[in-house]
């Protein structure tokens, strides 16, 4: 049952992880060798990757890039809240 509980919050951090850019499985065995506490706290203290945060945002439709800034804003957004420029 330990064992069970281990290996189900370790798929949480390395969850966790992947939504911070971060290599998932390798947080995963991370949390399996040493623990699922310190590999989460280990998830929690390193910054995310914007870059591959962005890139998740854009393919999934809900974010996109300002014509003039080039910063990301939600695909709603009358103006950019970056530039103040209207977006079309």
């Amino acid at each position: 049952m330990i064992f069970i509980l281990w290996i189900f919050f370790a798929i949480l951090v390395g969850v966790y992880a992947n939504s911070k850019g971060r290599s998932g499985f390798g947080f995963f065995l991370i949390a399996t060798l040493l623990s699922p506490l310190i590999g989460f706290i280990i998830a929690l203290v390193v910054p995310p990757i914007n870059s591959k945060v962005e890139q998740k945002a854009l393919e999934a439709g809900n974010m996109k890039k300002c014509p003039n800034c080039a910063e990301i804003v939600k695909v709603e957004a009358k103006l950019c809240k970056h530039c103040r420029s209207e977006l079309a």
